[in-house]
């Protein structure tokens, strides 16, 4: 079984994936998005990383630039960097996926990637933008997923919850 948040901007779902993580401290693989010390600034990037890692905020793990607000997707660095991200030597006991959303609609070889994925038998902890546009909603009818929206009055009882399901 799959579990992949979903909700509204800024509710807390990477901070549930989080807290799963620091309660349960599994071997993990799969990849992070986030915003580096530029995030307030109109003109920013948006960086992947492997899970389990500390963050990179280098050009090289740029996946999109977002000026005046508008975001321009890199593909080829979510095909590079997120399609590595998800190959394993050894299979990790959760594989992490944070976040799936429209920035990846041309990344053919990253979709590819995480539909492989989540025919697997590894579970996967992931975050799907609310309202699964586009490739997205493959992610989320996917027989093995199972969608969690993730509110205010929730997201502080998840992080257990989910750690539950996943078998931790």
């Amino acid at each position: 079984m799959h579990l992949f948040l979903t909700g509204a901007v800024q509710c807390g779902k990477s901070t549930v994936v989080d807290k799963v993580l620091e309660r349960v401290k599994p071997s993990v693989g799969g990849f992070r998005t986030g915003f580096g010390p530029d995030r307030g600034e109109p003109d920013r990037l948006l960086y992947l990383w492997r899970a389990g890692e500390p963050p990179v905020y280098d050009e090289s793990r740029a996946v999109a630039r977002i000026a005046a607000c508008r975001p321009t997707p890199l593909p080829g660095r979510f095909d590079a960097l997120g399609t590595a991200c998800l190959a394993f030597d050894r299979p990790p006991q959760l594989i992490i996926m944070d976040e799936c959303g429209r920035l990846e609609r041309d990344a053919l070889a990253f979709q590819r990637a995480v539909m492989d994925t989540l025919a697997g038998e590894v579970p996967v902890l992931g975050v799907v933008r609310e309202g699964f546009p586009g490739w997205t909603r493959a992610v989320a009818e996917h027989p093995k997923v199972e969608i969690i929206e993730v509110n205010r009055l929730n997201r502080d009882t998840l992080p257990d919850r989910i750690a539950v399901r996943l078998g931790f």
